[in-house]
């Protein structure tokens, strides 16, 4: 799957980032842009490949990451630095394609 979205990208089709992000029972594989169609989208994979279209809610993404912050630990087992590192990759991404 990976190959075939860097073949999409480097053509200009698509932008995306992996985000391994728990999303009901699948974690969010891939992030992603349709430069074409001007759209979102998510490829996470569950028993087989899926993709989904959305609106992201960069209010919520903000919101989730103040509260990461807050929590900000560096050691231990509650160490939230890679969340945090992951929720500001993902907010940056968005925020680049936002109309």
């Amino acid at each position: 799957m990976r190959e075939a979205l860097e073949k999409r990208k480097r053509n200009n089709i698509i932008d995306f980032i992996e985000v391994p992000i728990k999303w009901g029972r699948c974690n969010k594989e891939f992030l992603g842009f349709d430069l074409e169609h001007k759209y979102f989208f998510r490829i996470f994979f569950d028993n087989k490949y899926r993709q989904d279209n959305f609106i992201p809610n960069i209010d919520n993404l903000k919101k989730e990451l103040s509260t990461l912050e807050e929590d900000k630990k560096d050691i231990g087992i509650y160490s939230t630095k890679e969340e945090c590192a992951i929720k500001e990759k993902e907010i940056n991404f968005i925020e680049k394609y936002i109309i």
